[in-house]
Parts: C-alpha cells; sequence; structure tokens
C-alpha cells in the first residue's frame, strides 16, 4: 500500500511543479526613484547608495530564482516598496528593541529572524536579529557584528539559499517513473492520478473486507485443528 502512496504523491508533484512552469511569467523586479523616495519619507531612513541601486538594478540571478520558485519576491532580500515599509513600519518598537535606528530592515527568514542593512555602511554592512538572544553574531562584549560586512556579500547568501532550495526540489522530481514532456505530460500525470487513487481506495477496502472472514477462519482452524502430541 504505501508504494501505492508513494506513486501518487510523485506524480501529484510533479503535475503541480508543470503547472507552474506553464504558468511562468517573467517579472522585472526592480524599483523606481520615486518609490524608494517615498519609502525613506515613509520610514525616515536615507537608504546607502549600494542598496539603492540594488533596488534600482535588482540582480537579473535573484529575479531568475523568484520566478524559477513562482514567488512574487524572496523573502530573504525584498524588492517591493510595499514590503518593505510593511516589515519596517508594522512594529517599530520591536525593530528598534533588536537594532540599532540607523539599520533598515531588508528580508526576513520566515523564523522570526530579520536582516537589516547599516544605512551608515558604504558597503552597507548587514546585522542580522530577532527573537533567539545569543545565537548572532556579537564580539566579546555583547555588542552586535555584521552579519555579512557587505551588500554584495549577503546577495551571495541569499542566491545560495535559494539555489539550495531548488536543488532540493529537483532532488524531490528524480524519479525512474516515465514522465512525457509538454502538455501530453501534463495530461499523464492527471490520468494516471485519478487512476491510482480508486485504485488505492479499492485495494484498502478489500483489505478491510477480508479482515473479518480471515480473523473467523482463523479462529475456527484454532478450534479444529489437531492437537499437537
Amino acid at each position: 500500500m504505501c508504494w501505492f502512496i508513494t506513486v501518487v504523491s510523485r506524480y501529484i508533484h510533479i503535475f503541480q511543479k508543470q503547472r507552474r512552469e506553464n504558468n511562468h511569467v517573467l517579472r522585472d523586479h526592480s524599483m523606481t526613484e520615486n518609490e524608494i523616495q517615498e519609502l525613506e519619507t515613509a520610514t525616515g531612513c536615507q537608504l546607502p547608495s549600494v542598496y539603492r541601486e540594488l533596488l534600482l538594478n535588482y540582480p537579473q540571478r535573484l529575479t531568475d530564482l523568484a520566478n524559477m520558485l513562482d514567488v512574487e519576491e524572496l523573502d530573504l532580500l525584498f524588492h517591493s516598496r510595499e514590503s518593505l515599509a510593511r516589515v519596517n513600519l508594522d512594529d517599530p518598537e520591536y525593530l528598534r528593541s533588536i537594532f540599532p535606528p540607523h539599520c533598515f530592515v531588508i528580508g526576513e527568514n520566515g523564523s522570526g529572524d530579520y536582516y537589516a542593512i547599516d544605512t551608515r555602511s558604504a558597503d552597507g554592512a548587514i546585522y542580522m536579529g530577532g527573537p533567539h538572544w545569543g545565537e548572532y553574531p556579537e564580539d566579546a562584549e555583547g555588542k552586535p557584528l555584521p552579519y555579512d560586512d557587505r551588500l554584495q556579500e549577503y546577495i551571495e547568501f541569499v542566491i545560495n539559499m535559494y539555489e539550495d532550495e531548488i536543488q532540493y526540489e529537483s532532488e524531490l522530481d528524480d524519479t525512474t517513473v516515465h514522465q512525457p514532456s509538454g502538455k501530453l505530460g501534463e495530461y499523464f500525470s492527471i490520468c494516471l492520478s485519478l487512476l491510482l487513487v480508486p485504485v488505492l481506495f479499492l485495494y484498502m477496502l478489500l483489505v478491510l473486507v477480508l479482515a473479518g472472514p480471515i480473523d473467523i477462519l482463523t479462529r475456527v482452524w484454532d478450534r479444529i485443528r489437531p492437537a499437537k502430541k
């Protein structure tokens, strides 16, 4: 029964991946100068030139990764005015408790940790903070140290993280089951999934139906079988 579940799950995963690829739309993730100025006005932060350049010319590799993952933007490195305003303005008191006032949050990892850029740093030093006290870079006196000394180093970290995620998903798709390409593959996946689900249901039903008679026959045999000498 386990192999039925495995095959069904595998083909459902393949079908969902193909549907994402068929709906794949390239997006431009760069911001405009007006959007950056609006963001600076709303947050009261003067963004460093190295970060402004990133927002104005969002790296193509990051755009490709977002498209491959079928997401509007990468959480580790937000690119939209709306997301950056939200993460910096929703709870400013909490952010000030984990970052100095001159830090501007640029991303989060989904586990409560935030990444912020030092707006006074020409190279765009990145700091990490959140609720997990004692797990972030700091010196012997407990003062925070940069997670990355330069924004470019953090960008490389983000790229590596998402490439690893895509590689992991790719390994999940590594299967010996034949997978036709294009629309034929999509239709094949749907048909096979629809066929396997009722087969699995019938198999489970058969097991339940036969369980009773088999138990009764076993009990009868225990009563009538010759006793061992």
